[in-house]
């Protein structure tokens, strides 16, 4: 990332830059769309939040929580927190992958530290896998489920070229086989890939970005295709600071 978008978020504050985020999450979520939220995704869950109860999407939240669809939620440190069972059924993790099988899971996050011009993400090491600089927390689940489910939404909050790769060091799991929709969403835009000509088309911005940053920013080739700038409301902060009144969403590195 730039100096220029440095010193916008040291100016503005980093949880307006994950605000946005969370934000182009919610907009990227569709009426009637079962979704499942990941471990440690803090983001997402808020998006998925927001989606349902500022937006008014009739959506079916899940996550490795085992809530089905909690009426309300409190942000802990991890989106696992047994907190979210409090007023809801509980949906087995095991039970939720098996919707994927099926065909019923419609949406997925995943927050990679390395995504490629393949849709190939990376959870697992920076470097040689054998002798890693960096080793990563790993993918769970994600080899299984991200060419299974229906729509892929990839989360990280720090776009550069060692972030959005020509090719990623390690594949932890990949939607190149699949026919699903990938949609990347970073603290710089909007992304989708097109199955039809495997190209990477930025969707969305932010006050504080534009097409040629983002193509800056990116190791392989993106297309313009920008038909709005993403930039959250007085009534949006509030909405968002209700459900994670602690800020921990602050915390988060980018």
């Amino acid at each position: 990332m730039d100096i220029e978008v440095n010193l916008i978020f040291e100016y503005l504050g980093i949880t307006y830059m994950i605000d946005q985020v969370i934000k182009a999450i919610a907009l990227n979520l569709e009426n009637g769309e079962t979704v499942y939220v990941g471990l440690n995704s803090i983001p997402a869950i808020l998006g998925a939040f927001m989606a349902r109860d500022f937006y008014g999407k009739k959506i079916r939240i899940l996550g490795v929580a085992e809530a089905d669809n909690p009426s309300n939620i409190r942000i802990t440190p991890s989106t696992g927190s047994p907190f979210y069972v409090d007023d809801t059924p509980v949906l087995p993790t095991a039970e939720s992958f098996d919707l994927a099988q099926k065909g019923k899971l419609d949406v997925m996050f995943l927050g990679p530290v390395q995504i490629d011009e393949e849709t190939n993400v990376n959870l697992s090491v920076i470097g040689d896998y054998f002798k890693p600089k960096v080793r990563l927390p790993g993918g769970a689940a994600t080899a299984y489920i991200l060419p299974l489910v229906k729509k892929a939404i990839l989360w990280n909050l720090k776009h550069n070229k060692s972030a959005l790769v020509k090719r990623v060091d390690f594949a932890t799991g990949t939607a190149k086989f699949s026919n699903n929709k990938v949609i990347v969403i970073t603290n710089l835009g909007v992304l989708e890939y097109s199955r039809e000509d495997k190209k990477w088309y930025v969707k969305y911005a932010y006050p504080w970005s534009n097409f040629d940053k983002i193509k800056e920013n990116t190791a392989f080739d993106v297309y313009n295709a920008i038909h709005d700038i993403i930039d959250i409301n007085e009534e949006e902060k509030k909405f968002i600071n209700l459900l994670d009144p602690s800020n921990l969403r602050s915390y988060l590195e980018y």
